[in-house]
């Protein structure tokens, strides 16, 4: 495990799977991490499996560290080793804690801190759609800065929107 200040970071077990299965399907959710059609049990059983035995990628379920509560997931993809840096991707899957201030960016910085001390991580960085002012904020608070505008990255609704790239380095140097 590892903790933050609201939240347990876990490993994913086959009792969370169907958990995550629930919010990778809901179609509020899907909007925001760009998820085009519902996943079938299938699909997503192979997704855990890549998720769990890869050497590239990372998957973690968030918990609340009150209650043990599963809240989202929170990962990294993309190891590039030779250059020590990762990309990291975030869901909220429990709309319970959409709402609840703090849980989406202790989650973040609890992730960031150990990819940087334990890890040695030196940068890490996200893409997010421009319309998803919260998800920025959190990723500012934690320390993330804007890179660049990826322009009409991604279709949705009829309409192409912009994609923010975003990084942070490590403050402990290298």
């Amino acid at each position: 495990m590892i903790s933050g200040n609201k939240i347990v970071l876990k490993g994913i077990t086959k009792e969370s799977a169907p958990l995550i299965y629930q919010w990778v399907n809901r179609e509020e959710l899907r909007a925001l991490t760009g998820t085009r059609y519902p996943v079938s049990e299938y699909e997503h059983e192979e997704w855990v499996k890549r998720m769990a035995t890869a050497s590239d990628k990372k998957l973690f379920l968030i918990c609340d560290k009150e209650n043990d509560l599963p809240i989202g997931t929170i990962g990294l993809k993309n190891f590039d080793h030779v250059n020590s840096n990762a990309d990291l991707f975030v869901s909220i899957g429990n709309p319970d804690y959409l709402a609840k201030g703090g849980y989406g960016s202790d989650a973040v910085a609890t992730l960031v801190e150990y990819c940087f001390r334990s890890l040695n991580l030196h940068k890490i960085s996200l893409r997010v759609f421009e319309s998803n002012a919260r998800a920025i904020r959190c990723y500012e608070k934690v320390g993330f800065v804007k890179e660049g505008v990826l322009i009409d990255q991604h279709f949705r609704n009829g309409a192409y929107e912009n994609v923010v790239a975003m990084g942070m380095i490590s403050p402990y140097g290298k």
